[in-house]
């Protein structure tokens, strides 16, 4: 009897330190590791929803005029980007935004002749522009991060006015679409 229960005892307290082992060592593991800066892009484990998307084949890449990646980090180590932030095509040019990690999506801000266009979450998604002019596009949960990105139709910058001063920009958003805008377009 005496036996049983110190078995018990012992086997009880056991368990306990080996549980709090288990919970105590992550947390000084985490202590240890330290992210820099410039270890944000250097590895594809710190990246959040860093699951890569292969939604999309080499022939559906090939039949666009430009390919836009939905990215977690961009590439000068900035969170949540569209790499390029600006394309210009033709009308009549299709533009495929390439899904390469999950958590993004394509939404028109400003668009001529009031066009809307909305992708579904995690999915690449193509656009084919028909009517000149500028667009902004935003990744719906990510805007006020800054991801955002400028497509310009034929070259016709008629609607200017709208995509510099939308009230649908905020955050990160407002700033940088300014910025796109008023570094190749204005004089």
């Amino acid at each position: 009897m005496i036996f049983r229960r110190n078995l018990m005892r012992g086997l009880g307290a056991s368990l306990l330190g080996i549980n709090a082992y288990n919970i105590i060592k992550p947390a000084t593991a985490a202590k240890s590791y330290i992210i820099k800066e410039e270890d944000i892009c250097d590895t594809d484990s710190l990246v959040i929803n860093h699951e890569p998307v292969n939604d999309v084949t080499e022939q559906q890449i090939a039949a666009v005029d430009g390919v836009v990646h939905m990215l977690n980090v961009g590439p000068q180590g900035s969170r949540f980007r569209y790499d390029p932030m600006l394309s210009e095509i033709d009308i009549g040019g299709k533009i495929l935004w390439k899904a390469t990690t999950k958590g993004h999506n394509v939404e028109f801000m400003v668009a001529p002749n009031n066009i809307k266009f909305k992708s579904k979450m995690h999915k690449s998604a193509g656009f084919t522009f028909s009517t000149p002019g500028i667009y902004t596009y935003k990744c719906t949960p990510h805007v006020s991060a800054g991801m955002i990105g400028v497509v310009v139709v034929g070259n016709d910058l008629s609607n200017m006015t709208e995509a510099l001063d939308n009230v649908a920009y905020y955050g990160q958003a407002k700033e940088l679409i300014r910025a796109i805008l008023e570094r190749y377009y204005i004089k």
